[in-house]
């Protein structure tokens, strides 16, 4: 003789047949609200998709647009040397005090090397790439 089941036990559910999916609507609506706004800032339309069947070329212009885009990328932090007596001036710092943002231009990229690199193997690329931006973003507003 089988024990009747406490009322907040959940009962087991009969699998489902291939016709009877759920529909898209129907599974919206269990996700809680969080989650769909999650899904809607994260949405990649089909086209922009990775297929491992047909993964996208890297060819040799794509290779050589990255090279130059690294080059620049770093470029940047050299071109406040030459023009440091000049910012010095203009602030109306030292010459010791303005060599100061070489260092820290340095200092800043070192850290996001050792830290944000890594955990861009661990987070999907897009939400981390918005939350980065949301979290600058925010910085920049709270420090000025």
């Amino acid at each position: 003789m089988a024990e009747p089941k406490a009322e907040g036990t959940p009962q087991p559910m009969a699998p489902l047949a291939i016709s009877e999916s759920p529909s898209t609507e129907a599974k919206s609506q269990e996700r809680p609200k969080w989650r769909r706004i999650v899904s809607k800032i994260n949405y990649i339309p089909p086209w922009c998709r990775y297929d491992p069947a047909s993964p996208p070329p890297f060819s040799t212009g794509i290779n050589i647009l990255f090279g130059f885009a690294g080059a620049f990328t770093v470029a940047n932090l050299y071109y406040n040397h030459p023009i440091l007596n000049i910012l010095a001036s203009d602030f109306n710092v030292s010459d010791e005090t303005s060599s100061h943002v070489p260092t820290l231009m340095q200092a800043g990229y070192a850290m996001g090397l050792v830290f944000l690199c890594p955990l861009g193997d661990l987070f999907k690329r897009r939400p981390f790439v918005l939350c980065l931006v949301l979290f600058t973003s925010t910085i920049w507003y709270v420090d000025f």
